[in-house]
């Protein structure tokens, strides 16, 4: 029977411990600090202003959420089976496959919360500085936030059969290779000479999440998109091969940890 009350109970338990911890409050002080101190535009002319806001408060929020989303995703089940905390939980009635998704869905909160904070203080900035209100940023957030949740699932996928150290460093190389998707892709083209080079650049170009094709921050910045339908048509393809990435990653670590030996 599918019992999704242990998934969120498990999903609860995850995101208050991660919040009672040091590295999620030190981070968001630092992406605050950052996008206030990045966005001062008192030394600019006026046209560069939204630009430099939008450009450089979306990076933050994008590239902050990300090092909180690997930072405390790292330690949900490695140090849970490392510390035997596991165990008691098992014990329970709650199958393997649902703590992985109980895990996944802590993560998921705990990017909500620092998309939504960093999120806020971003539009009362660029409000504040432009006057206005752009409802393009809205879409620019929200595809950052599903970004992390597919960086998220990758993690938990991985911290399955690795350790922390292992998953940190993978989960770091994903996330640097997705957002530079297309120099990848240019390089497998243009960039070797060799016919091996060039194939397995263009293979880990395929395998990896394209993350760049999801920031919307060119988009909004040069003005390229003018309706609501431009901009869900400019994100609805990578944001669908995304959510694929996730479904084949969440259903391997659900394989991979109920068989696995704790």
């Amino acid at each position: 029977m599918f019992r999704v009350r242990p998934i969120f109970l498990i999903a609860g338990t995850t995101i208050n411990g991660v919040l009672r911890g040091v590295v999620l409050n030190v981070l968001l002080v630092l992406a605050a600090l950052m996008i206030i101190g990045a966005t001062s535009t008192s030394s600019l002319e006026p046209g560069a202003v939204r630009t430099t806001i939008v450009d450089a408060g979306l990076a933050i929020i994008a590239i902050l959420g990300a090092m909180i989303a690997i930072l405390t995703g790292f330690t949900m089940i490695p140090s849970e089976v490392d510390q035997r905390t596991v165990y008691p939980v098992l014990s329970k009635p709650v199958q393997r496959w649902q703590f992985v998704l109980g895990k996944f869905f802590g993560a998921i909160g705990i990017n909500g919360i620092t998309v939504g904070m960093l999120s806020v203080l971003f539009f009362l900035v660029y409000f504040l500085k432009v006057h206005s209100f752009d409802w393009k940023l809205l879409f620019g957030v929200v595809m950052i936030f599903a970004q992390l949740v597919i960086l998220s699932g990758l993690i938990v996928f991985f911290s399955t059969f690795m350790s922390w150290i292992g998953t940190i460093i993978v989960s770091m190389i994903i996330w640097f290779l997705g957002n530079s998707s297309q120099f990848l892709a240019d390089m497998a083209e243009h960039g070797t000479k060799s016919e091996i080079s060039s194939a397995i650049t263009k293979v880990v170009q395929k395998l990896i999440p394209n993350f760049q094709a999801m920031d919307l921050r060119y988009a909004i910045v040069q003005l390229k998109v003018s309706t609501p339908g431009e901009l869900f048509d400019a994100a609805l393809v990578p944001l669908g091969v995304g959510v694929l990435y996730l479904i084949i990653a969440l259903a391997l670590a659900v394989l991979i940890f109920n068989y696995r030996e704790l």
